[in-house]
C-alpha cells in the first residue's frame, strides 16, 4: 500500500475549478502540485471552514465516532491528530494529511469515505486556511455544540423548592413529598407503614446488618414516644456495627481484596488497615468530601496523618499482575503497567464521579463526552502511583520514636549493666574458691573476657583495639562503622576447631560484619562467625569467596538490644561444619564440596584473630553490637559439650549457682532490676514496632504521552494532569505541565472532585446510599449516571437530597436519618396487583420491596442468633483457608471452628483465587472486581447450602443450645424465643404447635435449622 502511495502521489492529475469567477486549471506532477492550489484570499474559519466540517467530516471525526482517533469537531483535539499522527500542520498544508486525504492523493483513502467528494474550490478553502496558521478560535465557534453535554448528571446540583405533600400524613419530609408527586402523576398510592416489628428488622439490618436484639425490639414496638423512631435510629448510627455493615458496601466499590490475584495471588498481610480505615471512618461519620480527598491524596495532603496514609489503600486495592510487571520485555511491562493504571482510573471515575472514564484509554467514549485526551489526563495524575507496604509513620512520629527508642535502649542498658556488676560479686567470690566454677566444662585454648583489654585472658595472644573500638563494663564495644579488634600472631597450628563467642547485635541492618575471624596473614584464607551478609539477620560460616559457606535454612534475628546470644561454629576434622545459636544447632550441619572448600589448617606465625570485622582484605563491613566473651577450642566440640557451656554462661559459672549464692537482698535486688527489664524491654519493642499497610507508594512519574488506541507501543504527545473536559464547573484545568510533581497532581484532582460544583459528585453518593437502603438506587446504575446509565426515577430528589448533604456538611449520617425518617421508606412491603400492573419493579416506590440478605449479612446473622458472634473488632482477619504455596499460592477451605472464625463477615481475609461454599451460592461477588450492585438470584445450589452447610448446621445446634438456657422452662418457651430472636415477632398460635411438635418429634436443633432456611429469615420485608 505505502508503495502504492508513493507511486500514485507521481502520477499527474488534471484539476478545473470554479472560485469567485476564476477558472483554475493545474497541471500536477508531484508533492504539493497533485493538491488543488490554495484560494488567493484570506478564510474565515467561521463562515467558510467550520461549515465543510459540520457537513461533511463530524459524522464520522465527531465525539461519537471518532474513526482512526481524529476529532475535527474541537480545535485542540483536531491540532492534536490521530493514530496516523498530525493531521494539520499549520502553515503548510502540502504536509498536512487531512488536504492529502481530502484531494485523493491516494485513491484507496479519499475523505470523506461516505459521499461526493469535496470540491477543488472546498479543498482550496481548507488548504488557505492551513497555510495560513489554521486559526480556529478558541471560544466562540465550534464545529458542533456536543449534545452529550446537555445530559442532566453534566449539570449543576440544583435544590428544588422543597414541595407540600397533598397527604397531611406525608408532610414534613422532602423526600416524601417528591415520591408522592410521582405516584400521583400515575394515578398510584403509597403503601401503609410497615408494623413495627417488621421496622425495627428493616432498619436494624439496613444499619448494622445484623438482627435487633429483644431489647431493641421491645423498646421500639412497646414505645408510644413520637421519638421512638429518630431514637432507634440515632443508636443504631452510634454502634460500631455501622461502620462494619456500610464498609462492606464502601469496599464492594472500591474492590477490596487481600490478595493480589492473578498468577501469584499472593496474601497482602497489610491491607486490612484499609478495610479498617474505611470502618473507622464511617463511625466517626467523618465528612464525605474529606473521605475522598483521603482516599485519593492523604499521604500527600497538608498534615498528613497515619490514617490518610492508609486511606491511599483505596487507589491499590485491585488486582497486581505480579509476572506481567516483571517480565523481561519492556513492551510487556508498559503494557501491564497500563492495564494497572486503567484499573486506577476506572475505579476513581466510577466510584467518586459516577462516570466510565475507562471507557476513553483507546478512543474518546462512544456515549459520554469523555475524550481520548481526557482518559490520559486523569491518568497522569496517578502515573507516579505504584502498589507495595508502607511504613505508615509520619517523620514527626518516626523521629518520636527514634529518641524513644534510644531513651529505652540506655535505661535497659544500665539495668542490664547493674544487673551484671551485682552477678560479678558473686562471681569473684566463686572464682577465689577452687572448685566451685562448674565442673566437667570443655577447656578452651583461648579465651577473650574484655574485662579491661582486648587481650587474651592467660596473656597467650595480645589483642589492640582500634578505629573507636572500646571497653566498657566488661564488653567489647563495637560501632558497627569501623570499631575493630586485630591481635598478634597464632602461637601454633590449628585445624579442627570451635569458635564460641557471646555476643549482642544493636543493629539489625548490619551486614556482613565478624564476630570472630581467624585469617591468614596473606588474606588467602579466613573462617568466621558472620552476621547478616547473605540474608539479613542470619548468621553463616564466613569464609574466602564462601568456599565453606552456605545458606541456613533457620531463623533471623528480630530482635535489636544487648541481650546476650551464645553462638558456636564447630569445624569438624572431617570438614563438616555446624553452627549453634544458644545452645541449639542452627539450620542443618554441611560439609562443603568444591574447589578450595575443604578444611583450612593455620599455621602458626602466619594467622590472627579478628573481633567486628570479617577479613582485611579490603573488607568494608563491620559488626555492630557487644561482644561479652569469646573462646576458641582447639578441637571440635561435641553437642552435648556446648550446650552445658551455653547453660554455664560466660565465665563457665552456671547462673543457678552464681543466684545460689546470692543474699536475700541481692536476690530481691537482682528480681527488682530483671522487672524493670522486661518492663522497658516491652516498651522498646513496641517503639520498635513500625506499621506498615498496603497503600499507595508515590514517585515523581515520567511525562505522560496519549497512546494512540491504548497501545504502550503508540506514543504520541504529553499531556498534562488534569480533570474531564466535561465538567466545566468547577474548571477541569488544573494549570500543571505534564512535568508537574506527583503530589500536586493528586492534591488537585482530589480538591476537583470534591468541589462543591462538582455536579456528579454528591448526586453519586446520594445515590448509592439510596440504592442500598432501597435495593435500587434513584438511578439504576449507582457506578454509571452517564448517558448508557439508567435514567433517575426522581431527578428533582435527587438533586434535592445531594444539594441538602452538601448543605449538612457532607454528612452520611445525616442522609441515612433523613431516608429513614421518611414515610418512603417505613411503607410495608404489600403486593397490589393494580400496581404491579403499571410499575413492576417498583421504580415509583409505592411500596418497600422485599430484599434478600446479602451473603455476609446472612452468615452474621446465623452467629448472632446462635449467640457465637464474635465483635471484636480490627486488625488482621481470619482466613478459612488453608494455604498451600507450589510456585503459586493454593487455597483450600475449611470449616474452622474457633471464636476467631465467628467474627464478622468483613473480617475475613479475601481471597481472589478463593471461594466460600455458603457466600459463594449466596452471591458473594468476586472480590477484585467493582460491585456497585450485587446480583440477587434465586437458585437450588442456595437451598441445598442452607441446608447441608456444615456452617449453617453447627449454628443450628448452637442456636438450640442458647433456646434451653435463655428458656428452659418449655418447649413452646423456647420456640417463642426462636421467632423473636429470627424474625423479631412472636410466633402465631399454628405456628408455635407446629413448631412444638416438630421439636418434640425431631429435637430443637431441627426446629432452629428449619429457620433459618425458611425466607422470612433471608428476606427483609
Amino acid at each position: 500500500m505505502k508503495a502504492r502511495f508513493l507511486f500514485r502521489r507521481q502520477i499527474s492529475i488534471a484539476w478545473a475549478a470554479t472560485t469567485a469567477g476564476s477558472v483554475f486549471v493545474v497541471a500536477v506532477t508531484a508533492g504539493a502540485a497533485s493538491l488543488p492550489p490554495a484560494a488567493q484570499r484570506a478564510v474565515i474559519f467561521q463562515t467558510e471552514i467550520a461549515p465543510i466540517f459540520q457537513e461533511r467530516c463530524i459524522s464520522c471525526h465527531g465525539a461519537e465516532k471518532e474513526k482512526g482517533g481524529l476529532r475535527l469537531d474541537d480545535r485542540k483535539l483536531a491540532l492534536r491528530g490521530g493514530d496516523e499522527g498530525t493531521a494539520i500542520v499549520p502553515g503548510d498544508s502540502a504536509k498536512s494529511l487531512l488536504i492529502q486525504l481530502v484531494a485523493g492523493v491516494d485513491e484507496d483513502r479519499i475523505m470523506p469515505a461516505k459521499g461526493p467528494r469535496l470540491s477543488a474550490e472546498e479543498i482550496g478553502l481548507l488548504r488557505a486556511w492551513v497555510d495560513q496558521g489554521a486559526k480556529w478560535p478558541e471560544k466562540g465557534v465550534s464545529t458542533a455544540r456536543d449534545p452529550r453535554l446537555e445530559h442532566w448528571a453534566f449539570q449543576p446540583v440544583r435544590r428544588f423548592p422543597a414541595l407540600e405533600a397533598v397527604d397531611p400524613v406525608w408532610r414534613g419530609n422532602a423526600i416524601d413529598a417528591f415520591v408522592l408527586a410521582k405516584l400521583e402523576e400515575k394515578n398510584l398510592k403509597p403503601s401503609p407503614e410497615a408494623d413495627r416489628a417488621t421496622l425495627v428488622r428493616r432498619i436494624s439490618f439496613g444499619l448494622t446488618g445484623l438482627p435487633p436484639t429483644l431489647q431493641q425490639v421491645d423498646s421500639f414496638v412497646k414505645s408510644a414516644s413520637p421519638n421512638a423512631l429518630p431514637q432507634l435510629v440515632d443508636r443504631l448510627l452510634d454502634s460500631p456495627r455501622y461502620g462494619e455493615r456500610w464498609a462492606r458496601h464502601w469496599l464492594d466499590v472500591a474492590r477490596f481484596c487481600e490478595s493480589q490475584g492473578f498468577e501469584r495471588d499472593k496474601i497482602r498481610p497489610n491491607s486490612w488497615r484499609y478495610r479498617d480505615y474505611v470502618i473507622n471512618s464511617l463511625n466517626e461519620d467523618k465528612p464525605y468530601d474529606v473521605f475522598v480527598r483521603e482516599q485519593i491524596a492523604g499521604d500527600v495532603l497538608p498534615g498528613v496523618t497515619s490514617e490518610r496514609i492508609v486511606a491511599t489503600g483505596f487507589l491499590v486495592a485491585g488486582p497486581y499482575d505480579e509476572v506481567g510487571l516483571n517480565q523481561q520485555s519492556k513492551i510487556m511491562r508498559s503494557r501491564a503497567r497500563e492495564e494497572e493504571l486503567e484499573d486506577v482510573v476506572s475505579v476513581v471515575g466510577q466510584t467518586f464521579l459516577g462516570l466510565t472514564v475507562n471507557c476513553a484509554r483507546c478512543h474518546s467514549h462512544k456515549f459520554d463526552p469523555i475524550t481520548h485526551e481526557d482518559y490520559y489526563q486523569l491518568k497522569a495524575v496517578f502515573e507516579g502511583v505504584r502498589p507495595g507496604d508502607k511504613d505508615i509513620l509520619t517523620a514527626a512520629q518516626l523521629k518520636e520514636k527514634e529518641a524513644e527508642k534510644k531513651r529505652l535502649f540506655a535505661s535497659i542498658y544500665r539495668l542490664r549493666r547493674a544487673r551484671a556488676n551485682l552477678e560479678k560479686k558473686v562471681m569473684a567470690r566463686l572464682l577465689a574458691r577452687p572448685g566451685d566454677v562448674a565442673e566437667g566444662l570443655p577447656r578452651p585454648l583461648l579465651t577473650w573476657e574484655f574485662e579491661s583489654d582486648a587481650h587474651e585472658a592467660t596473656g597467650l595472644m595480645k589483642g589492640t583495639l582500634l578505629d573507636g573500638a572500646r571497653i566498657e563494663n566488661g564488653r567489647l564495644i563495637l560501632d558497627g562503622k569501623k570499631a575493630y579488634v586485630k591481635t598478634t600472631r597464632l602461637f601454633r597450628d590449628l585445624r579442627a576447631r570451635t569458635f564460641e563467642v557471646w555476643a549482642a547485635i544493636t543493629d539489625l541492618k548490619s551486614r556482613g560484619g565478624g564476630l570472630l575471624t581467624l585469617e591468614q596473614v596473606d588474606s588467602s584464607a579466613f573462617d568466621s562467625i558472620v552476621f547478616g551478609e547473605r540474608e539479613a539477620g542470619k548468621w553463616i560460616a564466613g569464609s574466602n569467596a564462601f568456599r565453606r559457606t552456605r545458606n541456613l535454612q533457620a531463623p533471623a534475628e528480630t530482635t535489636a538490644s544487648d541481650d546476650l546470644t551464645h553462638l558456636v561454629i564447630v569445624y569438624a576434622e572431617d570438614g563438616t561444619i555446624t553452627l549453634y545459636r544458644n545452645g541449639k544447632v542452627y539450620g542443618a550441619p554441611y560439609k562443603p564440596t568444591g574447589p578450595q572448600s575443604e578444611l583450612q589448617t593455620y599455621k602458626k606465625g602466619q594467622s590472627f584473630f579478628l573481633f567486628g570485622k570479617r577479613h582485611t582484605g579490603g573488607g568494608k563491613p563491620f559488626f555492630a553490637g557487644e561482644i561479652d566473651e569469646a573462646r576458641v577450642y582447639d578441637r571440635a566440640l561435641s553437642s552435648s559439650e556446648l550446650q552445658a557451656s551455653f547453660a554455664a554462661g560466660p565465665r563457665g559459672i552456671p547462673l543457678g549457682k552464681i543466684l545460689s549464692e546470692m543474699t536475700a537482698e541481692q536476690r530481691a535486688e537482682r528480681s527488682r532490676l530483671n522487672l524493670a527489664i522486661e518492663r522497658e524491654k516491652a516498651a522498646y519493642d513496641a517503639a520498635a514496632t513500625r506499621p506498615r499497610a498496603y497503600a499507595a507508594i508515590a514517585a515523581q512519574p515520567s511525562i505522560t504521552h496519549r497512546l494512540a488506541r491504548g497501545d504502550a507501543g503508540k506514543p504520541r504527545e504529553a499531556v498534562s494532569p488534569a480533570g474531564l473536559s466535561a465538567i466545566t464547573k468547577p474548571s477541569p484545568d488544573f494549570g500543571l505541565k505534564p512535568d508537574a510533581p506527583e503530589a500536586q497532581r493528586r492534591i488537585r484532582l482530589a480538591v476537583w472532585i470534591t468541589d462543591p460544583q462538582n455536579p456528579l459528585v454528591a448526586r453519586v453518593i446520594v445515590n448509592r446510599v439510596w440504592h442500598y437502603h432501597f435495593g435500587a438506587g434513584i438511578v439504576s446504575t449507582p457506578n454509571d449516571l452517564g448517558l448508557s446509565g439508567g435514567r433517575p426515577s426522581h431527578p428533582k430528589l435527587l438533586d434535592h437530597l445531594a444539594a441538602e448533604f452538601i448543605a449538612n456538611g457532607w454528612s452520611l449520617k445525616w442522609l441515612h436519618k433523613k431516608i429513614l425518617l421518611s414515610r418512603t421508606y417505613r411503607q410495608s412491603s404489600a403486593h397490589y396487583p393494580e400496581a404491579v400492573n403499571l410499575d413492576a419493579d417498583n421504580r415509583l416506590l409505592w411500596r418497600h420491596s422485599p430484599r434478600r440478605l446479602e451473603a455476609e449479612a446472612v452468615r452474621d446473622a446465623l452467629l448472632a442468633i446462635s449467640g457465637q458472634l464474635n465483635l471484636r473488632m480490627g486488625g488482621s482477619g481470619y482466613m478459612p483457608w488453608n494455604l498451600h504455596i507450589d510456585n503459586t499460592h493454593f487455597y483450600d477451605w475449611e470449616d474452622k471452628i474457633g471464636e476467631d472464625f465467628n467474627r464478622r463477615t468483613v473480617y475475613r481475609l479475601g481471597v481472589q483465587s478463593a471461594r466460600d461454599p455458603l457466600l459463594d451460592s449466596l452471591d458473594c461477588p468476586d472480590l477484585s472486581t467493582k460491585t456497585p450492585v450485587r446480583a440477587s438470584t434465586t437458585t437450588p445450589i442456595q437451598a441445598l447450602a442452607l441446608m447441608n452447610n456444615s456452617v449453617v448446621q453447627r449454628q443450628a445446634q448452637m442456636f438450640a443450645e442458647r433456646l434451653i438456657a435463655e428458656a428452659p422452662s418449655s418447649v413452646e418457651a423456647q420456640i417463642t424465643r426462636a421467632y423473636r430472636l429470627a424474625y423479631a415477632r412472636a410466633p402465631k398460635s399454628s405456628e408455635l404447635a407446629r413448631d412444638a411438635s416438630a421439636s418434640k418429634e425431631l429435637g430443637l436443633p431441627t426446629v432452629c435449622w428449619a429457620i433459618f432456611n425458611s425466607s422470612e429469615f433471608v428476606y427483609l420485608r
